[in-house]
C-alpha cells in the first residue's frame, strides 16, 4: 500500500510503499505497517555485503518498495521484481496472484531448457506469460542496481527436476479463466505447454 512518506525522501509523490501487516486486534494501522526505508534498513543490517540479494513481491503498489535509491544499497548487488507499479494494484486468480503464476510459468518454460538463466531472462520471460495468459493490465516491473544488470544475475530458483507449474493443469487453467485469464483456451494450451490431455470442451 501507499502511506504518507513521513522522512521527505520521496520527491516523485511524496509516498512510502508499505507492507501491510495488522496488529494485535488484527487491524491495519499506521504503525502496522512496515514503510520501503525500514525494510531497506533492515535487510541490508541483515544480509552480508557480499550475497546477491532477490526480492519478490506480488502485492500492490510495490514497483519500488526497495527504494533502490537509498544510501544503504550502495555497492549491494540487489534486485526487485513485482507485480506491479506504484501506482497499481496486483491482479489474483483466487490461487495466487498474476505474477506469481506467472514467474512460475516461465520458471517452467526456461527450466526446460536450461538449468542457467537471468532473472533479467526469467522477467522477461513472465511478461510474455502475463500478456498471453492473463491479458496483464499491470505491469510487473524490475528493478536493479547499475552493478547489478538482470542479464548478470543468476536466476537462483531452478528446480532440480522436471517442473509444471499450477496453470499447467487443467484445474489452473478453468481457475485463471474464472478469476482473469482473458484469451481462449486454445490459445492457453498454446502457452503453457502439455495439454494434450485437456478436454478443451470444458472452457467452451
Amino acid at each position: 500500500m501507499n502511506v504518507a512518506d513521513l522522512s521527505g525522501a520521496e520527491d516523485e509523490d511524496g509516498q512510502d510503499e508499505a507492507f501491510c501487516f495488522v496488529d494485535d486486534q488484527g487491524q491495519i494501522t499506521y504503525n502496522s505497517c512496515m514503510v520501503d526505508d525500514d525494510f531497506a534498513e533492515l535487510v541490508t543490517s541483515s544480509v552480508s555485503e557480499d550475497a546477491r540479494i532477490l526480492i519478490l513481491t506480488d502485492c500492490c503498489h510495490s514497483g519500488s518498495i526497495l527504494d533502490l535509491s537509498r544510501e544503504c544499497w550502495d555497492g549491494r548487488q540487489v534486485m526487485s521484481i513485482t507485480g506491479c507499479t506504484n501506482s497499481q494494484t496486483a491482479g489474483d486468480i483466487g490461487t495466487g496472484g498474476m505474477f506469481t503464476h506467472s514467474m512460475l510459468m516461465a520458471i517452467e518454460s526456461l527450466s526446460a531448457d536450461s538449468k542457467d538463466f537471468s532473472a533479467g531472462a526469467l522477467y522477461n520471460a513472465a511478461l510474455r506469460h502475463n500478456d498471453q495468459v492473463f491479458n496483464g493490465k499491470q505491469d510487473i516491473t524490475l528493478d536493479c542496481q547499475r552493478k547489478c544488470p538482470a542479464d548478470k544475475f543468476a536466476w537462483p530458483l531452478v528446480p532440480k527436476y522436471a517442473y509444471s507449474s499450477p496453470m499447467s493443469s487443467q484445474q489452473g487453467v478453468k481457475q485463471g479463466l474464472r478469476y482473469g485469464a482473458k484469451v481462449p483456451p486454445r490459445v492457453l494450451a498454446s502457452v503453457v505447454g502439455e495439454f494434450q490431455k485437456v478436454e478443451l470442451d470444458d472452457f467452451e
